[in-house]
């Protein structure tokens, strides 16, 4: 098997920051045995491996990845009933408008969202309070640690808020995935497809090199969190009141912070919870806006924010 290793590959271009060193080692994977294969090449070498997918949600450092980077283009999948037989490199884009040219619904949600189902998966994407967790019935995962194949049921992928067992192991790599939808109608799900577009563009444009929300949505229940202090001081958060989180990016927004600009990292005007790279950003100016953001927000309102965006190749 041809396993086409490169070495030196500017990280940059495949990921939608559109920042990124060097991978010591990379490669394109476009089938399972090739997965596997580099999988096993890295693990002779005691090199770490990173499975990238679309490259959103991510933050590589300027430094790069000192180890195998693996760029999962695995792109088969089959739609039969409610089900979706799925490779993890697959678009998730592509699943939706396809489920919904079969009438399927339950993906509409995610219309305008980037990167593949192996990714959505792995940090459990979601938004206007849906996520891909409660689609998925089964997860084909490859167990870098002994090198096995291993099944996961919906409740061993251990999702949590744009969190999972596969985002807190780097050793688990998804392979393969089974969707479970529902019948719906096609016009209501064209419709919802083309609202959830709209909705997206609307609060955060379309074209911006961004990695999509940086920190996660707070929990009204968690205990740093004072709940008449905040509705006191901020009255429009009542309106998150009957969610189970409120807006991070509501409380960013608050403290004036949209627009604020270290280099070429921003905080978007639209939307306070994205970071963009307007041009020439590196990942230092990011990590140092999100380090100047949870300083602000701790400081004002005593909130710890917690990072969506995965960090890649930080120590």
């Amino acid at each position: 098997m041809n396993l086409n290793i490169q070495e030196n590959v500017i990280l940059a271009p495949f990921t939608t920051f559109k920042i990124g060193g060097p991978a010591r080692f990379f490669s394109v994977s476009s089938s399972e045995d090739e997965l596997i294969g580099l999988i096993k090449w890295a693990k002779e070498k005691k090199l770490p491996v990173f499975a990238l997918g679309g490259g959103s949600n991510i933050l590589v450092s300027d430094k790069g990845f000192d180890g195998l980077v693996i760029k999962i283009q695995n792109p088969k999948y089959e739609i039969k009933n409610l089900n979706i037989f799925t490779e993890a490199g697959v678009p998730f884009a592509k699943l939706i408008f396809e489920s919904a040219k079969s009438e399927l619904t339950g993906l509409e949600w995610g219309a305008g969202i980037p990167g593949t189902i192996g990714g959505a998966t792995n940090g459990n994407a979601g938004a206007f309070g849906e996520d891909i967790s409660a689609s998925i019935e089964k997860a084909r995962v490859f167990d870098v640690k002994d090198f096995s194949v291993k099944e996961f049921n919906n409740k061993m992928c251990g999702f949590q808020y744009r969190d999972s067992v596969f985002k807190k192991n780097p050793d688990l790599i998804i392979l393969s995935l089974v969707l479970k939808l529902q019948k719906g109608n096609a016009g209501e799900i064209n419709e919802s497809i083309k609202d959830a577009l709209k909705q997206r563009n609307e609060s955060h444009g379309a074209g911006v090199k961004s990695a999509g929300c940086v920190f996660k949505n707070i929990p009204w229940g968690r205990k740093d969190i004072d709940k008449d202090y905040l509705t006191g001081a901020l009255p429009d958060l009542k309106k998150y009141g009957h969610f189970p989180r409120f807006s991070a990016g509501f409380i960013i927004d608050s403290l004036g912070l949209r627009g604020k600009k270290l280099g070429d990292a921003m905080v978007l005007e639209k939307h306070a919870n994205f970071i963009v790279n307007l041009e020439k950003a590196k990942a230092e100016h990011i990590i140092m806006l999100i380090g100047l953001i949870k300083e602000r927000v701790d400081h004002k309102y005593g909130i710890k924010l917690e990072e969506e965006i995965q960090l890649v190749g930080f120590d």
